[in-house]
């Protein structure tokens, strides 16, 4: 997983020196919803792209989703459960600009992810705090649209991704793949 992750990061800054030579990349925060299996989670999305020219780029990004729940048998509350993934993937990027304040996109991003689960319960008068955390293999295929608010600043509508998140296993427990959707929207900064 590490070599994967030097890779990627190696590859981004072999591809960042022509996108930035033209001083053409942007900057994307916002707020995300991703769905695998049967998981809803609320997160944040932070991408930077660089452009290399008109129709291609490289986009590296970083999302963070997670979720709480409090466990009950119906009269007691057993526990609660907080689970968060963190991702990390890099790929390229199609772009068609549409008119002035019109354009769309679309992007294949391979990298991974760390999920992180942690279970606190209160059993006979004493706590018991257990956590776990895995790595995988993830990927993230989809497109949004940017409506120009002025030459610097943008805003993103719409991002919606098929995402992959590869097997992994929990406290010695395996799981097979899972893969669901996500959609995000927010700021998109031009520089």
């Amino acid at each position: 997983m590490t070599r994967r992750l030097a890779l990627s990061i190696t590859m981004m800054l072999a591809f960042a020196g022509s996108a930035f030579s033209q001083g053409k990349f942007d900057v994307y925060g916002g707020y995300t919803y991703q769905r695998t299996g049967d998981a809803g989670m609320n997160g944040f999305t932070g991408a930077v792209s660089g452009n290399v020219n008109s129709w291609l780029g490289f986009t590296g990004e970083l999302t963070r989703h997670s979720k709480g729940v409090t466990v009950s048998d119906g009269q007691d509350v057993l526990g609660d459960v907080n689970v968060s993934i963190l991702g990390f993937r890099f790929g390229p990027r199609f772009m068609k600009q549409h008119n002035d304040s019109v354009s769309t996109f679309a992007h294949v991003l391979a990298g991974g992810y760390r999920m992180s689960a942690n279970v606190e319960s209160v059993l006979g008068g004493e706590t018991i705090d257990v956590s776990a955390s895995t790595t995988g293999f993830s990927t993230a295929v989809g497109g949004g649209l940017d409506l120009r608010v002025s030459p610097r600043i943008a805003i993103r509508p719409a991002q919606l991704d098929w995402i992959y998140l590869g097997s992994m296993s929990i406290a010695g427990e395996g799981f097979g793949g899972s893969n669901g959707f996500r959609y995000s929207g927010g700021i998109v900064l031009r520089f």
